[in-house]
């Protein structure tokens, strides 16, 4: 346990002070992503398979130190690696961007993953956190990453109530880290907000070329309704 408790804790030492190596930087500039975030249960997975499956874009395989959920395959939905992978993923300098996620799990993208994307002829798709994207802006200025909100709180707590069941200390972690990555977003007006009501429409706005200002208001206050609620809890 001891040992367990070392390696976490060098893992988030290691995060907080990681920094992006020049080959990601290098890599990032050339091929520029299409970047999707969203709060968990946001609809962001079926989003992403949409757009695959109609496009050129091929989503960069994220890894994760979470347990893989019954139907999730190693190497196609996530690469599942132990803390101990992580952090010499980190020491080598191997990864783009990595985050604590949810305050339990570290995820973050790979310098391989991307390359394998690009090397395949296809364009790269990220899915990630409001931090990992942050991150990512830092080196891409131009960027206009994508966020994902859920209709409204009665139907995002149905989407979430989809992926089974979850203790009560999971839930209200994952509705506080919700939270705080809304009023990231609202207060980052890079973002581009979606509210996900169906999926083809949903995938037609992150295409788009063209955002109107009367969309982004409205997707803001939808954001802010969802930050109200959620401060009740």
């Amino acid at each position: 346990m001891n040992g367990e408790q070392s390696i976490h804790s060098r893992l988030l030492e290691k995060i907080r002070s990681y920094t992006m190596p020049l080959v990601a930087q290098e890599i990032l500039a050339t091929h520029p992503p299409l970047v999707i975030a969203g709060i968990t249960a946001s609809g962001k997975n079926a989003a992403t398979k949409y757009i695959v499956d109609t496009t050129d874009y091929r989503q960069v395989v994220t890894h994760t130190t979470r347990q893989p959920r019954p139907d999730e395959i190693h190497g196609k939905h996530y690469y599942f690696v132990k803390e101990e992978e992580m952090l010499k993923l980190l020491d080598s300098q191997s990864m783009i961007e990595a985050k604590l996620i949810h305050d339990i799990r570290i995820s973050g993208i790979s310098v391989r993953a991307y390359q394998d994307v690009v090397n395949a002829g296809h364009k790269p798709l990220l899915v990630i956190d409001v931090q990992g994207t942050e991150e990512i802006s830092k080196f891409l200025p131009k960027l206009r990453p994508v966020f994902l909100l859920p209709p409204n709180f009665d139907t995002w707590v149905r989407m979430q109530e989809k992926r089974g069941r979850m203790s009560h200390s999971e839930r209200l972690r994952r509705m506080h880290s919700a939270r705080e990555e809304l009023e990231q977003v609202l207060d980052n007006e890079h973002f581009f907000l979606v509210v996900n009501r169906d999926v083809p429409q949903t995938a037609r706005e992150i295409l788009g070329d063209v955002h109107d200002q009367a969309s982004q208001r409205k997707a803001r206050e939808a954001a802010q309704l969802l930050i109200d609620r959620l401060r009740t809890i």
